[in-house]
């Protein structure tokens, strides 16, 4: 199992793209091109410059406005599954209670995903209920973003 992690916090003298979202997007196109391709679902998302987007909220501008574990697409739709959910306690409102958790993430994700996609779901956390959404974990990247270099963890899962 990968377990690289991947440097996002700030830049060096060199440049602003060493930041994060710049230097994540650089990692994952590096590291897992097929998560850059149009047939991708980009959950949490709103807006985006690849893929599908979803977001609960309208304001955002996702191209499918709808609750995150509801996903109103057919089963095996995106070849694909990029999350970024929120998870800090600021969000909570936006969310009629509470946060997105990560299992029910991943379930819908899985759903959504073609046999042998990836789903990449960028937390806080290490995701362990994985083993009943019929895929397999092949990756733990932590990412340190931000300028105090904040942990994250990119879990990565093949569906089976």
């Amino acid at each position: 199992m990968d377990t690289t992690t991947w440097l996002c916090g700030p830049p060096p003298a060199t440049g602003q793209w060493q930041r994060y979202p710049g230097r994540f997007d650089y990692n994952l196109r590096r590291v897992y091109p097929e998560l850059a391709e149009p047939t991708v679902l980009h959950m949490f998302s709103g807006s985006s410059w690849m893929g599908t987007t979803t977001d609960y909220r309208a304001e955002t501008g996702a191209d499918i406005v709808a609750p995150y574990d509801q996903i109103p697409c057919p089963d095996g739709s995106f070849s694909g599954v990029l999350a970024d959910p929120p998870y800090a306690d600021h969000w909570q409102g936006q969310w009629h209670g509470d946060l997105p958790k990560p299992g029910r993430i991943l379930r819908e994700a899985a759903r959504l995903t073609r046999v042998g996609g990836l789903i990449a779901i960028l937390h806080i956390i290490i995701i362990p209920a994985y083993k009943d959404a019929n895929v397999e974990r092949i990756a733990l990247h932590p990412i340190l973003t931000g300028p105090n270099n904040a942990i994250r963890v990119l879990n990565v899962f093949r569906k089976r």
